[in-house]
């Protein structure tokens, strides 16, 4: 897999994390809806289904976008503009860039084993809440149904990235830190913040699952890499 272009713009301004679908809005707002890449809708306003390419975020608790391939591209519609004076729920404020990270990324599996933290991740669909509900008295079970989802997560953002996996994924989830359920498309799902393993290697502040494009599911990278043993996905 060629390296993907990276971008990961930081503004100055503090956010909370319920804020981020208010942020997106004001920012598909001052594009003007010109690059479909940044609310994934077509001409006729019907949803695109794809992993997202432009990720609205917060990092170090400020307001960030992280930009992938085309959305790196397409994000000149917004900084084409003159100011970025954005208004988030009833807060019209001036967001000045604080940092930015532009990089040509190595997205590749390999044998060494990455560990990662998964930061309100919406891994359920019905059918999967209804499967670990019933699965409550049984944890290893549970966690094998979690991995199969993340697998397919990491998957789908292969795919949106347009890269063909030929070796096999290996996915370890080695910490569960809570489970909570959280308001999401008016309904409440459970959302998981774990630490896991994987033999992808992936760039910090991507989201995983659902919601990925507004702050759920974030990925970050800890520790060092490691050689595994063995595995089982």
């Amino acid at each position: 897999m060629p390296g993907i272009r990276y971008l990961h713009i930081r503004f100055d301004q503090n956010i909370f994390p319920y804020e981020i679908h208010r942020f997106r809005a004001a920012v598909i707002e001052k594009t003007r809806r010109e690059a479909p890449h940044f609310h994934n809708h077509d001409a006729e306003g019907k949803s695109i289904y794809r992993y997202p390419l432009i990720q609205y975020k917060v990092a170090f608790k400020k307001a960030s976008i992280v930009c992938i391939n085309e959305g790196a591209e397409e994000i000149h519609h917004l900084l084409k503009h003159p100011d970025m004076e954005f208004q988030v729920g009833e807060h019209i404020n001036n967001y000045e860039i604080e940092d930015v990270n532009l990089q040509y990324f190595d997205v590749q599996t390999g044998k060494e084993m990455f560990d990662y933290s998964l930061l309100n991740w919406l891994a359920l669909n019905q059918e999967h809440h209804r499967l670990f509900r019933e699965l409550n008295d049984d944890a290893s079970a549970q966690i094998q149904l979690l991995k199969s989802i993340l697998t397919g997560n990491i998957l789908a953002f292969a795919k949106g990235i347009g890269w063909s996996v030929e070796e096999r994924i290996h996915v370890e989830i080695t910490r569960i830190k809570h489970i909570k359920p959280l308001f999401f498309k008016g309904r409440n799902l459970l959302a998981f913040t774990l630490n896991f393993q994987s033999n992808v290697s992936l760039p910090d502040f991507i989201g995983l699952g659902k919601g990925a494009s507004i702050g759920f599911g974030v990925v970050k990278r800890f520790g060092k890499p490691h050689r595994s043993k063995s595995h089982t996905t």
